[in-house]
Parts: C-alpha cells; structure tokens; sequence
C-alpha cells in the first residue's frame, strides 16, 4: 500500500490559520519615538492576541542583525529599546511566536553570494528532538530552521542533530532516498488552485533531481512533483543552507500576483524518505510560519519638538474629562504625555497610533473644582512643550445635583451603532440629549423637546445613535461625549466609536 506525503494536511493546517488573518498584520501601528538622552529609540506596536505569544525587534547596527525582546508595554502594545543610529537609515525587523505559528519579518541579505553564513538567515523556531518518525535516520529530525531573501533569492536553512544530510541510505542500490524539503505556499493564490512550492534536496537518479518544484495538488508523488528552476544547496557549519531563485518562483504561472497583496509567505520545513517504485514518507516537519517579506525603516531626521492645540477640559462636578491634540512634524510618538491636576502627574491615551497626523489624547479623572491643568508632553524624554489651561475652558458644567438621572449606554466601544438610555425628572418639561466631540463642539442633538416627559408618559427612554453628525455625515473614530439635560438636572458621559 502506497504512502504519501500528505501535504493535504499541511496545506489545510495553513490555509486555516492564514485564511483567518490574512488581511491583518502581526504588528500593527509599528511606531518610534525620538532619539533619547542615551541614544536610544523606543520602538511601539500593537500585536494580534495569541496564546503564550513573545515578540522580539532585531535591528541591523550595520555590519550585522541584533535582538531585543519586546515587553508588554499595555493591553496588546509591546515596546523595545534599539539604540540610536545617527545619519543613517535604522532598519527593524519582527518575530512573533505563539503555541501555533510563527510569524516574522525575514532578513534581508545584502550580500547575494551563496552560501550565506547561517548567521546571515533569520531564525525561525526551534524543533522537538526525537518527533521523527523514523528514529533510526536521526539526519530526518529537524532541530531547527532558518529563512531569508535577498533581491534574487529565497534562503532557507536546516539543522538537525548530527549535523550531516545524507541523500540515501547507502549501498549500490539504495533501498531509501532522503529529502529536505523547504515548502513555500503563496496565501493568496492557493485557495484557488491548490498549487505549492518546494526547494527539495535530494537526489533519485532520473526520477526527481534536486530543485525547485511545483506540487500539483495536495499530496505528493513523483506524477504531481513537477521541476520549474534549479537549486543551491550546501552545507555550512552543520548547517544545511538552500536558495531558489526568486523571480522563477513567482514568476510561475501558478504562484499568483507578486508582490501579494499581504506581502507574506507560508514557509514549512520538512524532511521525508522515498522509495522505489512511488512511496513517499513524511518524516518531520517544523512550525509554520508566515513570511512577511518587509521591515521597518526609520529614515534620520533633526528632531523638531511636538506641538500642543485644542488644550480643553470638562468638568461636571464629579469628573472631568482632559483632552489634547498632539503633533510631531517628525511623526515620533510622544515618550511623556501627561497631565498634571492639583500636583498630581496623570497619563494620557489615544486610541490613535498615526503619528503623521495629528493625534487626540484624552483621559478621564475623578477630580473637580480644580484651577489649573498642564498638558506636558516629550518625544525624547528630556525635552517638553506644556500648555496649561484654566477652569472653565471647554463645556465645563458648574457642579449640579444629579438626582439620580440615569445615562449609560451600549455597546461602549461600539461600531457602528450605540443606545443610550437615559431617565428624565418627573417634574421635567425641557429635556435635551446631545452629542459633542472633545473640543466642545456639538455633533448632534438626539433629543430637544419642551414637552418630552408629558409626551412620553413615561421616565425611563432609550435613543440610537449611528454615529453621524446633523447632517447625516459619518463622524471619524474618537471620544464623543454626550449630555442629557432633565429639567434642572444634568449628566454627561463619553462614549468611543471605533472603525
């Protein structure tokens, strides 16, 4: 009975777990702040949600790539440190690994001479010893693997335990054969046809040299293997290095459009056995990963100091609500961004990670009454731009008695639709429900009316908003706030809409 590779599986694995995030990239929002007092840069992004996820930043110091691990700066937002490089470009790359997948930008390699030193490539992750199921060719146990690209070449690389990577098991008529086998698949084009792509090393005479192939399907044997290039192969430092040319591979008519619209690759290394007349064996196989052919470039710049508009506050007699924009004309995220009420230092948050644009900062303190507020922010840490405001500045409300009013609503964050429910006074005729943005100007009124209560008949209501303005125009993400007034009463909440 025949035994073949079922790639079926692996590919159905992949398409699985890359069909669901596709159209999202790992690092989001990838961000710098300024050059700091020690030379450094602090580099920013937010990651996807994964179980037992680590992300690392490697920067290039010029001669070589160098590692940092990236702590959790807040909810999904990691931070790393890189030192600073003045006068030159600062190229970054990421890796992120989790229980099920590694996703990583790969190396790219200056220098296109093969073979690369194993440095050079980019590791990817390490495999378990022993989980080959052929124990006795312990050449098929992968230990780990390695990826690269230059502007030519794909690179990858194995390592196993001993070392060495025999093609046969020996004699004049081997009974086995022996394959290293670098799968590539393009995401976006192989839900459609079920094609992949192998560098494979090995040798049966006749039948399937080394090289670049094609698999026709979702299993493989010698009738769906089909050869489109060449491969380099050799081993360095018990290293086994491979490299296929890059526009042969896309340049396939099979492959799909180059580059992707995700920029990304499915990459699996693999080993496997084969014997006469058309029996192959999958032996081991490494994590995946997804190969996004990218990094992240941080051009030298002459800091210019950010600055601070539309300073405002709200105060309704309970909490206030602060709020700034920010711009940085050199787009580094702010190091400090905080602001100081009665002595006492508060930071800031947005929900906003574009810092080529300008960018609200908000928070929301249980504090009232107070005289003065300083917005203080710093892009590098050391030097500051401040801008105080007095009470009294934005729709601050004069502290009244609540009454118990009632005003919530949800969901909060929402998209595209939010209810508010509210409770107006018994006694109330006026009754107002409107929507204002954090600099105090108002959006839309919900609700205006001299005769709401005696209308309605009834003290407990609830209102949508879709998140558009008195014109019928979709408002942009951010903080709204919205206010109902009740007779002598009032109350005001914020709400988030997110896109």
């Amino acid at each position: 009975m025949k035994k073949y590779i079922l790639f079926c599986l692996i590919l159905i694995g992949f398409i699985s777990a890359h069909s669901q995030i596709i159209d999202l990239s790992i690092w989001n929002n990838i961000r710098n702040s300024s050059y700091t007092i020690d030379d450094s840069m602090h580099i920013r992004c937010e990651t996807i949600e994964l179980p037992n996820i680590e992300t690392e930043l490697f920067y290039f110091d010029g001669d070589q790539w160098q590692g940092t691990e990236m702590e959790l700066y807040n909810g999904l937002t990691y931070e790393g440190v890189i030192p600073a490089i003045y006068g030159g470009a600062q190229t970054c790359r990421f890796r992120t690994e989790a229980d099920t997948l590694v996703g990583m930008m790969p190396a790219l390699l200056l220098d296109d001479t093969f073979p690369p030193e194993p440095e050079e490539l980019s590791f990817v992750a390490d495999d378990v010893i022993g989980d080959n199921l052929d124990p006795e060719n312990t050449n098929l146990d992968i230990t780990g693997n390695y990826f690269g690209y230059s502007d030519s070449r794909f690179y990858s690389a194995i390592t196993n335990d001993p070392g060495t990577y025999p093609l046969n098991s020996g004699g004049l008529i081997p009974s086995s054969f022996y394959f290293y086998i670098t799968l590539i698949i393009n995401p976006e084009s192989v839900l459609l046809d079920s094609v992949g792509y192998a560098m494979i090393y090995g040798n049966v005479p006749i039948f399937l040299p080394q090289g670049l192939y094609r698999i026709n399907g979702t299993e493989i044997s010698l009738e769906t293997l089909q050869q489109i290039g060449d491969l380099e192969a050799q081993v360095v430092d018990n290293t086994l290095i491979m490299a296929c040319d890059l526009e042969t591979l896309v340049n396939d008519e099979y492959f799909g459009d180059w580059p992707s619209l995700s920029n990304s690759l499915i990459v699996e290394m693999a080993t496997a056995t084969f014997s006469l007349p058309d029996v192959f064996l999958l032996t081991d196989y490494a994590k995946f990963s997804l190969q996004f052919i990218d990094q992240y470039v941080i051009e030298p710049f002459a800091n210019v100091l950010p600055e601070l508009s539309d300073c405002l506050a709200v105060d309704n007699g309970v909490s206030s609500t602060f709020s700034c924009t920010y711009f940085d004309e050199n787009g580094n995220f702010p190091l400090i961004n905080e602001v100081e009420v009665e002595g006492s230092s508060y930071e800031l948050s947005s929900i906003m990670f574009d810092y080529t644009e300008p960018v609200g900062f908000f928070t929301e303190l249980p504090v009232s009454g107070w005289q003065e507020a300083t917005f203080r922010f710093s892009d590098n840490g050391y030097e500051f731009v401040e801008e105080s405001i007095q009470n009294g500045t934005g729709i601050t409300n004069d502290p009244l008695p609540m009454n118990n009013l009632q005003l919530s609503n949800y969901p909060n964050p929402f998209n595209p639709a939010t209810t508010i429910s509210f409770s107006v006074t018994q006694t109330s005729s006026f009754v107002e429900l409107v929507i204002y943005n954090l600099k105090g100007q108002e959006v839309k009124t919900l609700v205006c009316s001299n005769s709401f209560a005696a209308a309605s008949k009834k003290l407990t209501h609830s209102i949508t908003w879709n998140g558009t303005d008195q014109t019928g125009k979709t408002v942009s993400s951010g903080i709204y706030l919205y206010k109902l007034k009740s007779g002598n009463f009032e109350k005001t909440r914020k709400m988030l809409l997110m896109k």
